[in-house]
């Protein structure tokens, strides 16, 4: 007896990404489109936007700057997108960032707060509304970026070790919450990914053992298609880092 694999294809399917100009969203933005989506385009600034967007076929692509800390500037987003496409279909929240380098005693007064801004409240307020089209129509995914500090924090990165430590959390709960509604919610888990600005920031690195941002693109675009089977997972793209 051959088994029926589950089909991986997003052709036509509606997929949001934020952090869409970031090193790793350019790759995953051209993927998806090359697969055959309708995107997104989601960044806080409007002319990188637009100029990514240019690369691509404009019958399926659409650019929206937002400002994804503010929960209506989200619900803004998943409303443009629905007047354009009338669909929600993927979800690929990538926005976010990083900073650390000192313990919690000298850390800057706004520390935390800035992370569980850039990495936490876009990931929650775009989850929070494009989840809601995807329960009326009864299929969806959610894939959320964690980190490796997501599972252990390390000395001198407290406030982004937690940040995406809530990223999981939320990743489970939502899971959690919306499998009987045929969507699956999960969270890749990225070690050092091989964009340019980590490589201006450590010039002195291996870059070869560093996660490409066109493998962590692959695995996002399996997690998008028909398989039920994994949800509420936080599955590690480490690469050699």
């Amino acid at each position: 007896m051959v088994l029926k694999q589950p089909e991986m294809t997003v052709v036509d399917k509606v997929t949001l990404i934020s952090g869409a100009t970031g090193g790793l969203g350019q790759a995953v933005s051209l993927v998806f489109h090359e697969a055959g989506a309708r995107i997104v385009l989601i960044g806080t600034r409007r002319e990188p936007l637009e100029t990514l967007a240019g690369t691509f076929d404009p019958n399926r692509t659409l650019p929206v700057a937002a400002n994804l800390i503010e929960l209506v500037e989200a619900e803004r987003v998943v409303t443009t997108t629905l007047e354009r496409f009338g669909r929600v279909d993927i979800l690929l929240n990538l926005a976010g960032g990083f900073a650390g380098g000192q313990p919690v005693s000298q850390s800057p007064t706004d520390e935390l707060n800035r992370m569980l801004d850039i990495n936490l409240r876009t990931t929650y307020n775009l989850s929070r509304a494009a989840v809601k089209p995807m329960m009326a129509q009864k299929w969806g995914r959610i894939i959320n970026t964690g980190s490796r500090d997501s599972l252990r924090g390390r000395a001198n990165y407290s406030a982004y070790a937690i940040s995406k430590a809530a990223v999981l959390r939320l990743t489970e709960s939502m899971a959690a919450e919306v499998q009987d509604y045929g969507i699956t919610v999960n969270a890749i888990l990225p070690g050092t990914i091989d964009t340019e600005a980590n490589r201006q920031s450590i010039p002195n690195a291996d870059f070869s053992k560093w996660i490409k941002p066109a493998t962590i693109a692959q695995t996002l675009l399996f997690l998008a298609g028909e398989n039920t089977a994994i949800n509420g997972a936080a599955i590690p793209l480490y690469g050699q880092s």
